[in-house]
Formats: C-alpha cells, sequence, structure tokens
C-alpha cells in the first residue's frame, strides 16, 4: 500500500495532472527513493540539500542549508508555496498531488554558508531527534538522549535509503509509519533508552492526532528565539495533518481500519462517566476544521473525504441524550465545523436519515439527524419514567429538595449550550445550498406535530413529537430570528402577510386554519409572489413552531401543580401509605423536570420579544389600506388613541393563533415565571399592551371566543388579587396605566365582549369568559379608564334596549340572579345528603349503587355550586363597585351610572333580584342553606350580605330604586332591613356605619311604602284598559304595537324587547323604534289618576 500511495503525494506524477497507472507506482517510488538517497549522501560528504520548515504560525518560512563541492553542485532552496495540481487516481482512491516547493531565497546568515559549520550539523542532530520525538519513529537503533521516547518504531525500509530523519523525507517517514500493521509495529519496536512513553499506537487516526498534539507542545515549549526548531515542529504538525488529509481521501483503502470512524471516535469523550461539563474543545474537531478551509481542494475531494465521515456521525447520533452532555456537544459541534462549509452543507440534506420514511408520522421526526439534536429535554416521554436513573433527579423529595434546585440549574445550563449548538447548526444550514431543504424539514415537521394545537392532544402524544423536542425547535427559530427580534427593527416591515394566503405556495398549507378576520373579507385575486424571503418564512414558521410547542406542556404542567397540591394536602393530613408517599415523590420530580425546560428564564424573555415584535407588526398591518402587503407607522396611527373605522383587509389571511399563541403564552408566564413578565422591558410591555387593547375591539376579532382571552391576558398587567401573588406589578401596570389607547377604548371593548358572548357559539364558556372580564374591569373602573362614560350614553335614550350600557346591566342583572339562584339551590341538596350521609341507619339501608350514586350526586353538587358560589360573588361585587363613589370619577359621572341601573327597563329586575338574596340570607329559611363546611364551596354569606347592603345604601340616592323596594311583592316584607341589621350586628362589619345607613334607607323605604299602597288600590279600581295586559300594572305610558295590535305601557315592552326581540303576542319581530306612542290614553289614565288621589273616591 506504502508505494501504491507515495507517489500520489511525493509529486512523481506529472505536474499537468497526469495519473500514474498500479504498474509504474512500485518503479517510480523506487526511483524517488534512490534519489533522496543519494542527495543525503552528498549532505553528509558536504555537497548541497535542503530543509523547508515552517514558522510558528503554521505560515510556510524557509531555511535554505546550501553548500558546494568545488562550486560544481547546484545551490538548492526552496521557498516557494506548495502548489497544488490535479488529482491523481489509482484504483479506487483520489488524492491530490502536490508539487514540493523549488527554489527558495537565502534565508539568513545560516542559510549563506557554502561549508556547513559543526552549529549546522548539530542543527541537523536537533531536528532528527525533534522528528523522532514527535512522530515516535527511527531509522537507526542508535542510543538517544534521556529526553527522547523510550520506545520507537523503527522504520526498516527507509532505513535502507536515507541515513537520517529530515524534514525533507517527512512524508515518506509517515507513509511508512502508518502503513504499518499492529504485528508489524511490535516486530520494528527498539528501545532507545529515553523516557517512558509508549509510541506503538496501532490506529492510524489516534497515532496522527497524537502527532499533532506533541508537535503543538514542541511549539509551546520553544522559546521565542528559537525559530528554527519551533518552525520544524510546525512543519511536522502540518505533515501529520496533510497525512489525516490523504488517508481520509482513501478511506477503503486502509482495511481493516477505518480512518473516519477514527476520527469520530476521537471527537467524543468517555461515554460511561455521567458529567455536567459541556465543554468540547477537542483537537479532533479542530482538525476537521483546518482540513476543510485548505485552500485549493476540489469539491470532489471534500465529497470523499468528508462522506465517511458525515455517516460516522449520523451513526453517533443515536448517542445524543441529555445525559451525555459531553458526548452530544462534541457530536454536534463536528456537524458545525462541518456546516461551516458549504460544499459539506450542501450532503447533508443527502444522507439517509434526513427526513423520516413517513413524513407525516410527528414522532417520527425524533429519529431524523436533526431530530436528535431536538430532542434532549428534561420532559419525560409520554409512559417513561425519569429519564436521570442515578443521574438525575432521583432521591427522596423528602431530603433532597436543594439538591433538585441545583441540578435544575446544571441540566438548564446543558440545555443551553446544546440549543445554542444546534442553533448554530441550523444557521450554516440556512446559509449553504441546504436552505430551501432545510426548511422544508422544519415544515414538514410542523406539520406533522399538528395535532399538538388540538383539545385531544395529550390522546395523540404518541403519534407527536414529544414537548421537549418542540420546545427546542421552537427556541432555534426563535434564535435564528435574533437579527429583527425588535418591535421597532425595520426589517419587520419585509415581512409578507401574503405569505399564508389562500392561493400561496409557501411552506405552511392554510387549508382549515381560521384567520383573524374571515377570509371572504379579503378578495382573492390579490398577486402571490413565487417564492418568499427568509424573514417572512423564519417569522410564520417560528409563530407555528411557538403555538405548537408551548400549549400542551403548560396545561400538563398546570394539570400536574393541581395534582401536587391536592396529594400535599393528603400527605399533610397523615392518612397515606409508602405506595401514595412514592407516587408524590414521583409527581414532584416530574414537576421538576418539566420546570427545567419549560420554565428557562431567557428562553421565556426571548418568546416575549418575539411576540412583542409580532403584536407591533400586527398592529402596523391592521391600520395599513387595503390590500397592503407592508406595514406602515403605527407611532403616527394610535399615538392619539384613535383607530381607524375598520382594520385592514391583511388580517383576513393572518392565521388567528397569531394572536391566540401570544395570549395562551402571557397568561401562562403570569401564572408560572411572572417575575420574568415583570422585568421584561417597559419599552416592550407597551407593544404588548397596544397590541392587546387594539385588538379587543369587536371590528378587529369578531370572534368572541379569541377576544376572551386577549382579556384575560390583559389581566397579567394588574395585581393579581385572586391568586395573592408576591410578585411586584408596578412595571406593568405603570405601561398600562400610561397607554392612552388603552385610558380611551380598553373599557368599552370589555363592556362589548361581556354582551357579545350571550349570544352565539362561545354561551358555554361566558360565565368563564366574564370571570376574567370583571377581573380587568374592576381595575380600570377603579383607575379612571373611562369606562363610566359609557353610562352618560343611557340619558335621553332609556328605553332603547341597543344601548350598550343598559345590555351589559340587563346581562349582569340576569347573570346574578342565576349564580345565586344556582348556587343557593345547590346548597339545599348537598345539606340534604349530608344529613342522610350523617343518619348512619338510614344511610346504610340504602343498597351500594345507590350510596355510589348520592356521592358521585353530590361531588358533582360540590363543583358546581363551587363555581356558582365563586362567578355570583363576581357579579355582585361588580355591581357594588359600579355604584359607588371612586376616586378620580365626578358626582355627575357617578349618578349617570347609578341613573343607568333605575331606568324603567332595569329598575324593577334590580330590586327584585336584592331583595329576594336579602330575604334568603337573613329570613329563618337560611337554615335550608347550611351545610358541614361553608369552605368546601367557597360560599362566604357574610360577604354576600355586605356587598348586597352596599348595593342598597350605594343606590339610596336614587328614588325610583327606593320606591320599587316596597313594590316587590315577591320578597320584601315590613321586617326586612330590622332582620338584616340583626344580622349584620353578628358580623365583624369593616365599616360601622353600615348599620346606620341601612336603618336610613329602611326610613325612606317605608315612607314610599305608603304611597306604593296608595297606588296598589288605584291598580285594583282602574278600568281595564288603563291596565298593562302584561303585567297587569296602571300604564303610565302607553304605546301599541303595530303588528299585534295591542297596548302595553312603555316600559314593560321595553324590558321584555331587552332580551327577546319579538312582539309577544304575535312573534313577530319588534323594536322599540316601531312601538306606537298613545299619547290620548296617556293624558286621560293621567287625569283619572288625579282625580282619584284628589278625591280619595272609590268609585271607577
Amino acid at each position: 500500500m506504502f508505494n501504491r500511495l507515495s507517489n500520489l503525494w511525493y509529486g512523481t506524477a506529472s505536474s499537468s495532472g497526469d495519473t500514474v497507472n498500479e504498474a509504474d507506482a512500485e518503479e517510480i517510488a523506487r526511483a524517488r527513493s534512490e534519489e533522496i538517497r543519494n542527495k543525503r549522501l552528498e549532505q553528509l560528504e558536504g555537497s548541497s540539500g535542503s530543509v523547508t520548515v515552517e514558522s510558528r504560525d503554521h505560515a510556510p518560512a524557509p531555511i535554505s542549508m546550501a553548500t558546494s563541492l568545488e562550486g560544481e553542485r547546484e545551490e538548492i532552496t526552496s521557498k516557494q508555496d506548495q502548489k497544488p495540481v490535479q488529482p491523481s487516481v489509482t484504483g479506487s482512491a483520489v488524492v491530490k498531488v502536490v508539487q514540493r516547493p523549488s527554489n527558495t531565497d537565502v534565508w539568513g546568515d545560516f542559510a549563506k554558508k557554502r561549508t556547513p559549520s559543526p552549529d549546522d550539523v548539530a542543527m541537523e542532530t536537533k531536528i532528527s531527534y525533534l522528528i523522532s520525538r514527535v512522530f515516535h519513529v527511527a531509522i537507526s537503533t542508535e542510543p538517544q538522549p534521556s529526553s527522547q521516547p523510550h520506545r520507537l518504531t523503527m522504520l526498516l525500509d527507509m532505513a535502507e535509503t536515507v541515513p537520517s530523519l529530515t524534514l525533507d523525507n517527512l512524508d515518506q517517514m509517515l507513509f511508512e509509519r502508518v502503513s504499518l500493521t499492529a504485528p508489524e509495529l511490535a516486530e520494528c519496536r527498539v528501545d532507545c533508552g529515553g523516557h517512558k512513553e509508549s509510541p506503538l499506537e496501532p490506529l492510524i487516526i489516534p497515532y496522527l492526532m497524537a502527532c499533532i498534539a506533541r508537535a503543538d507542545r514542541e511549539v509551546r515549549n520553544r522559546p521565542e528565539k528559537d525559530d528554527v526548531l519551533g518552525g520544524a515542529a510546525v512543519t511536522c504538525r502540518n505533515a501529520a495533518l496533510r497525512m489525516i488529509g490523504i488517508v481520509l481521501l482513501s478511506n477503503d483503502n486502509w482495511d481493516p481500519q477505518d480512518p473516519a470512524q477514527q476520527l469520530v471516535e476521537s471527537m467524543l469523550p468517555n461515554e460511561s462517566a455521567f458529567s455536567f461539563d459541556v465543554t468540547s474543545d477537542h483537537m479532533s474537531i479542530k482538525v476537521i476544521g483546518e482540513l476543510l478551509s485548505q485552500d485549493g481542494v476540489t469539491e470532489d475531494d471534500l465529497n470523499l473525504m468528508v462522506s465517511p465521515i458525515l455517516a460516522c456521525l449520523t451513526r453517533k447520533c443515536a448517542m445524543v441524550s441529555l445525559t451525555s452532555p459531553g458526548v452530544t456537544t462534541s457530536i454536534i459541534q463536528a456537524f458545525t465545523v462541518l456546516l461551516a462549509n458549504s460544499v459539506v452543507a450542501k450532503v447533508i440534506p443527502t444522507l439517509p436519515g434526513w427526513l423520516p420514511n413517513n413524513t407525516d408520522d410527528g414522532a417520527a421526526y425524533h429519529n431524523t439527524i436533526l431530530g436528535k439534536f431536538l430532542g434532549c429535554s428534561t420532559i419525560r416521554l409520554p409512559h417513561q419514567h425519569t429519564q436521570f436513573g442515578n443521574t438525575g433527579y432521583n432521591s427522596p423529595y423528602f431530603n433532597r429538595s436543594s439538591m433538585f434546585h441545583n441540578q435544575s440549574a446544571q441540566y438548564r445550563e446543558v440545555i443551553d449550550t446544546i440549543q445554542n449548538l444546534t442553533t448554530k447548526v441550523f444557521y450554516l444550514l440556512m446559509k449553504s445550498p441546504a436552505k430551501e431543504a432545510t426548511l422544508t424539514w422544519i415544515a414538514k415537521c410542523l406539520e406533522a406535530n399538528s395535532n399538538r394545537s388540538k383539545l385531544a392532544a395529550s390522546f395523540m402524544a404518541l403519534s407527536c413529537a414529544s414537548d421537549g423536542f418542540m420546545l427546542n425547535l421552537s427556541t432555534v427559530l426563535v434564535k435564528l430570528s435574533i437579527p429583527f427580534l425588535n418591535p421597532l427593527n425595520p426589517k419587520l416591515q419585509v415581512i409578507d402577510v401574503r405569505f399564508t394566503a389562500p392561493n400561496s405556495k409557501s411552506l405552511l398549507p392554510q387549508e382549515g386554519v381560521d384567520t383573524i378576520l374571515p377570509r371572504d373579507t379579503r378578495p382573492n385575486t390579490t398577486t402571490v409572489p413565487d417564492s418568499f424571503n427568509f424573514i417572512t418564512t423564519c417569522f410564520y414558521l417560528t409563530h407555528r413552531a411557538l403555538q405548537l410547542a408551548y400549549t400542551a406542556p403548560f396545561d400538563k404542567y398546570r394539570q400536574l401543580l393541581k395534582s401536587l397540591m391536592e396529594s400535599q394536602r393528603l400527605l399533610s393530613s397523615g392518612e397515606t401509605t409508602p405506595e401514595f408517599r412514592k407516587q408524590f415523590e414521583d409527581m414532584y420530580i416530574e414537576q421538576l423536570e418539566m420546570k427545567t425546560h419549560l420554565l428557562k428564564p431567557d428562553s421565556i424573555s426571548q418568546v416575549l420579544l418575539f411576540y412583542a415584535s409580532s403584536s407591533n407588526w400586527l398592529c402596523h398591518l391592521s391600520v395599513g389600506q387595503d390590500d397592503t402587503v407592508t406595514v406602515s407607522d403605527i407611532r403616527g396611527a394610535l399615538a392619539g388613541g384613535e383607530l381607524p373605522e375598520r382594520p385592514s383587509n391583511c388580517l383576513a389571511v393572518v392565521p388567528s393563533y397569531f394572536v391566540s399563541a401570544t395570549c395562551q403564552f402571557l397568561i401562562n408566564v403570569r401564572y408560572f415565571e411572572e417575575e420574568n413578565l415583570e422585568n421584561f422591558v417597559s419599552e416592550n410591555l407597551d407593544f404588548l399592551i397596544t397590541f392587546l387593547v387594539v385588538f379587543c375591539n369587536n371590528k378587529w376579532v369578531p370572534n368572541p371566543h379569541t377576544r376572551a382571552e386577549i382579556v384575560e391576558a390583559l389581566t397579567v398587567f394588574i395585581p393579581n388579587h385572586r391568586t395573592k401573588s408576591s410578585v411586584p406589578t408596578h412595571n406593568r401596570e405603570r405601561a398600562l396605566c400610561s397607554n392612552r389607547l388603552a385610558l380611551e377604548r380598553l373599557g368599552r371593548s370589555l363592556i362589548s365582549l361581556f354582551v357579545d358572548i350571550e349570544h352565539g357559539a362561545e354561551f358555554d364558556y361566558k360565565f368563564q369568559y366574564r370571570y376574567h372580564i370583571f377581573e380587568i374591569l374592576e381595575y380600570v373602573w377603579a383607575n379612571n379608564f373611562a369606562v363610566h362614560k359609557l353610562a352618560l350614553e343611557v340619558q335621553g335614550r332609556e328605553d332603547d334596549t341597543t344601548v350598550l350600557f343598559t345590555r351589559f346591566i340587563k346581562l349582569l342583572l340576569n347573570d346574578a340572579n342565576f349564580l345565586l339562584d344556582e348556587a343557593l339551590r345547590g346548597l339545599e341538596e348537598i345539606r340534604k345528603i349530608e344529613i342522610l350521609k350523617n343518619n348512619e341507619e338510614e344511610w346504610m339501608k340504602l343498597d351500594v349503587q345507590t350510596r355510589q350514586t348520592k356521592l358521585r350526586s353530590y361531588n358533582e353538587l360540590v363543583r358546581m355550586c363551587t363555581s356558582h358560589n365563586i362567578l355570583s360573588v363576581e357579579t355582585i361585587k361588580c355591581i357594588r363597585y359600579m355604584t359607588a363613589r371612586c376616586n378620580g370619577m365626578s358626582e355627575e359621572d357617578r349618578k349617570s351610572v347609578t341613573y343607568a341601573f333605575v331606568t324603567p327597563l332595569l329598575c324593577d329586575t334590580l330590586v327584585t333580584m336584592l331583595n329576594y338574596y336579602l330575604k334568603e340570607l337573613v329570613a329563618e329559611t337560611q337554615i335550608k342553606y347550611k351545610i358541614m363546611r361553608f369552605s368546601d364551596v367557597k360560599f362566604r354569606p357574610g360577604d354576600l350580605l355586605q356587598a348586597i347592603v352596599s348595593i342598597y345604601i350605594n343606590m339610596s340616592e336614587e328614588e325610583a330604586f327606593l320606591a320599587a323596594i316596597p313594590r316587590d311583592g315577591r320578597s320584601y316584607y315590613p321586617r326586612l332591613f330590622l332582620d338584616t341589621s340583626a344580622k349584620l350586628a353578628k358580623l365583624t362589619v369593616n365599616n360601622p356605619d353600615v348599620i346606620t345607613q341601612l336603618e336610613e334607607v329602611k326610613d325612606k323605604v317605608e315612607k314610599l311604602a305608603v304611597s306604593h299602597e296608595e297606588e296598589e288600590a288605584l291598580t285594583d279600581r282602574a278600568p281595564n284598559c288603563y291596565l298593562d295586559p302584561i303585567l297587569g300594572t296602571l300604564m303610565s305610558e302607553p304605546v301599541l304595537l303595530p303588528t299585534s295590535k295591542v297596548i302595553v305601557d312603555r316600559s314593560v315592552i321595553a324590558k321584555h324587547l331587552l332580551s327577546d326581540p319579538i312582539d309577544p303576542f304575535n312573534r313577530q319581530a319588534l323594536t322599540m323604534a316601531d312601538v306606537i306612542p298613545q299619547p290620548e290614553l296617556r293624558d286621560e289614565i293621567a287625569r283619572w289618576k288625579e282625580e282619584q288621589l284628589r278625591n280619595g273616591s272609590d268609585n271607577c
């Protein structure tokens, strides 16, 4: 093999690139060896010779040793760089032929001497010893100095042709050395009396790597002034490096050895020893980089050299694991070095394992080349126990909690390193000819895992990529977005909204994807380009990846915390078994595993920044002109708190998950990583707030479900009184209260959403949505967000059922009635079952099935009653603070609000609700709601009673309200307020004046009760034509219904139309604008009433 390959390197082929056939190879090699031997003999006799060394910085630097024998010898010098020529082909090996330097300038005094001095001979000897130390070879058995290795490999063939080791015969020496087999090495071993170091390395690549390391050590150990030996050491190093290239070019010819496999193995640290050390500064990786960066290497040579390395690396990808961080980072680093060469990068997508066999199987992407890097996570796979065994979270929870947190920090560091290296892999692929193949891989992976965004994602886990995989992929894409990841970055303006147009040929399919505005609001005639710029593609892919990555794991994490809290409660009771404690510990460890990856602070911050940038882009887009594909300046459009009449129809091609995923991420960060949100840059918070306020408008987002998510996201900017979080909200509150658009428009948007969700597909979720509306509404009401200005619209339009604030109050009262009624009814049923259970004799008379049914019913009642109690308190609390005085609200504004509650449409509804529940809480019948533990169902009767009483006091200045109280024949009785005062006296009332103020309300109501009795007497004596046919009350403002021709009281029909816009007598459509006033009848009733009151007559 040596003879066959030596000619390919030593330049025995012609410089024109002619090839050498195998028949001539042996003869050429023999001639070359004879030539070298003769030259060396001449050198020993004082004839001319040359030694080429290289400078210490690895650049060529010549040393010429020129001597002459009677002036007849030609001076031989060598300064010119090696010049590559065409490759030679021998068998299956393709190796670049490199000409050796031909002539050089004389260098220094040392090179000018015509006759070698003793110093020259000494230098030659030192160089020979250096070569022997670096390569552990010898061509004689002469004793070596003590600094030399103890054992050397004797090169028998070379010893026959050259008398000593020189820089001129380095390549010949290396070829003979690496061609020796293990048995031959053993036969050629010689003991030279030097220090103990074994040179017998039978594997080619480890041997050459060791040579490079020893050469580097020689360079480092040389003093600065010793340039000759330092340069010689560099020459030795580069000779070993060249030999690695030659060996890799003919990888198949070194059987049974596999140099490519050896090179890959040399990159990897010890797999058996677990360590959190992720530093990977292996010389093998550097060597690959140096080989690929050599000038003059052709694409064919690169492919031949790199293909076996890539094949080995892809096989080694199976070793990638978070529990072997050193191995994992080394493999990924090796890929980054290879991918830095665009020719190599182009080969990657052609390798087996680039795409899964079934590209629609999301889980199959784990086994692809890139998928191996993305699968490193602390989050468990479905149905998997803890991944980390003895190296991870496996210590008892009760004794090792602090250790868990230390390990979490260490694992996060490992994950960060792997993510950064993986990002570099993707980045290099994006910069190479493999860019389109890489983008396609990402898009196919996202599409194959689209089920992760569905409600049933947990049931499809086995067919989807893991949570950790998707989190890593989304992090990589966010990192790739960093060049434009700033809300004010002008690069955002090049994002093309047509990427998701119906006729687009983009990487993301749009079938079945909901958009912010209905698709039919935008014509399909818009021209769509054949391709899109990288920023656009990366932006849309990142949005999709974030949606698929975070939704499912956040839901799992929330459920896990809920289970942990319940288990901890049982654990604290002491009534547990060892098996239960073990299950609890496993849940605790799983929670830490999820938290370690899911809630990495730096990843959360980067995603927040991405969403802030996206939010600003969406706002730009929404205020642009129709059919625009870029964005305008939002500062001018929204700085004054104004919005255009309608948004750009570009929103009809923007996926709705752009909005919903942003909201869900903010909500989850508030619950699980709130400190990160509070420390977010204030200006970026402002972009998020502006986006939420703009898109909370029903013209921007017609879907109430999405707008409800927006409202919930807005709650992250206010104090969280419900969870009693210890994280301050100063930064977020300041951003919200300084946003002019929020101050002007947020209140109307909240009220509008409250009304809109009453009628639609979202009805089943309306109480859940309104729960979050109450949270943000209370804050904006108390902080002068102009929401109370909506009440001014009621004045002059008291019976107009289309007024937004009137509709809001009506629905608010309906909710309070329904929720309180359901809550009290649930308490009554719970009490019945508790009484039955406490009577053991009666309980045991029931059969087992009946008892189980009753227990299931009991648990369901507790669940429903808890929900109804929580929501009813929020509803009553909303009525209380809206009717109360608050800071920053003028008296005129407050009166406009309370007046809106007592219009003819709403006053009776409000009063009858308050009277009924006040009576239920204070009358003797309250005993039927008494259960064993009110806390189990979140029922606080004292708080509810005080809230209802506060509403009475707040409304006590409205005569219409007070007058309606005694008119309520269902719940009002003369001692109602006396019983209430007695009940309050037993409670710890925060305001001691409450009972006094309630007494004043009682006195006013009693006076008005007398007037009510007189009106009741009038109603009894009134002719039927004066009475309302629906309620039987005396009409004050009769109107004619146009289709049924029935005359009714205006206030009565107005209340009816508020909830059902049809004529109650013939079911025809009807509005208040259709009714016909009857002024003659109104005046007639008024005269009759006045006459009856004046005369006190009993006649009709």
